[in-house]
């Protein structure tokens, strides 16, 4: 899996603007092929600072993505950016869920996470 984070900075006034613009990706990205989730967050501290995350299952399906017509409006929210943007692909080889928080609380013997695996990944 990838994982991508984006932080942007909105200039004075132009806040909303580019929440709109996010809001016109969030819909159609999230139905593209290897999508696995997509969102905007911000933070409660910093009205100005928007983060855009996207997961994609390959990274064929996140370069397809990124070759596309609409990823021209994210690198256009990135250029109006009042500070430079933060942009990051993060491989992800595996994951754990529940059953690794209770093994951890309960005293169990838990797994590094080197030997996580990805077909662990269901959140149980």
């Amino acid at each position: 899996m990838i994982l991508v984070t984006l932080s942007v900075f909105a200039p004075p006034g132009r806040r909303e603007e580019m929440v709109e613009i996010f809001w016109m990706l969030l819909g159609p990205v999230r139905v593209e092929p290897g999508c696995i989730a997509c969102g905007l967050y911000e933070a409660p501290c910093d009205n100005d600072s928007l983060l855009y995350v996207e997961e994609w299952d390959t990274p064929e399906q996140l370069e397809r993505h990124m070759r596309s017509a609409r990823y021209e409006l994210l690198l256009a929210v990135m250029e109006s950016s009042a500070r430079p943007p933060v942009l990051r692909y993060h491989t992800v080889s595996g994951s754990k869920g529940l059953e690794y928080l209770q093994a951890v609380r309960l005293g169990a013997a838990a797994c590094p996470p080197s030997t996580w695996d990805a077909a662990n990944t269901n959140g149980s």
